[in-house]
């Protein structure tokens, strides 16, 4: 209950502050005072809800298009409550250093009553801003440096180098060999196995069909191996940069006449 009682007390001074703020002072551009009018009732409203943070922001924003002790004031007062005690003295601070329109006796009481809530017993104005000499003339800029120049022109060449082709080569030369070795071990496998052959021979036989049969695998491994690597070496060649030709004409004077020469 004491709560709602001073929300709805401060509800009444919101009323009264926003009669002080809209009706003392020259009434400005339509639209800015519309502006302030909304932003001021907006922050009545989310006040008396207990929304303290958001009726800042609409009390400030009032203040901006309006400025105004009272609703300075009533800025303060929320963000006090918001939690924010540093900024709602700053705020009062302002409010009593301001001087178009300056707050009246009563303002500048509560002012100071609602910092001494805050342990702000002796609150005084900000300090004016000292006027300096007037600010010098802006110096000029110094030119851009010179853009560096551009690089030589560059021609890139690409070329397959030979180690490429004999790998290639040598791929199909072991394919070619494990290959015969290997047909030759599957061709003589009939005579080993014949039952009517010399036993002698089948042995013979048998084990030189199985040394071609190895010599055969490992020369079929070789080459695809071989082939791989070829197929990778063309398909990724070598990059070559020279500096292209840059076009020139000299002309020269001699006994014989006039000479031209140049480079294309």
């Amino acid at each position: 209950m004491q709560r709602q009682a001073t929300i709805g007390s401060l509800a009444l001074s919101l009323v009264l502050a926003s009669s002080q703020a809209f009706a003392q002072q020259p009434a400005p551009d339509e639209p800015r005072l519309e502006e302030a009018r909304a932003q001021y009732r907006n922050g009545v409203q989310a006040f008396q809800r207990g929304r303290f943070g958001e009726a800042t922001v609409h009390f400030e924003r009032s203040f901006r298009a309006r400025p105004h002790p009272a609703t300075l004031y009533n800025a303060a007062e929320a963000r006090m409550r918001a939690g924010d005690t540093v900024g709602a003295l700053s705020q009062l601070r302002e409010l009593l250093a301001m001087t178009s329109p300056a707050p009246d006796a009563d303002l500048a009481t509560r002012a100071r009553a609602l910092a001494g809530q805050m342990g702000e017993r002796d609150l005084q104005p900000t300090a004016p801003v000292a006027v300096s000499t007037p600010c010098p003339t802006c110096p000029t800029c110094p030119e851009a440096p010179s853009c560096p120049p551009l690089p030589p022109p560059e021609v890139v060449t690409s070329r397959i180098s030979g180690g490429a082709w004999a790998l290639g080569g040598a791929a199909l030369v072991f394919t070619a060999v494990g290959a015969g070795f290997l047909g030759v071990a599957i061709d003589n496998s009939s005579t080993y196995t014949d039952a009517g052959a010399n036993l002698d021979l089948q042995t013979r036989i048998r084990d030189q069909g199985e040394t071609y049969r190895t010599i055969g695998i490992v020369g079929l491994a070789v080459g695809v191996g071989a082939a791989v690597g070829a197929v990778w070496m063309f398909t990724h060649p070598q990059e070559r940069r020279v500096a292209a030709p840059v076009a020139r004409l000299d002309f020269g004077i001699s006994p014989g006449g006039l000479s031209v020469a140049g480079t294309f």
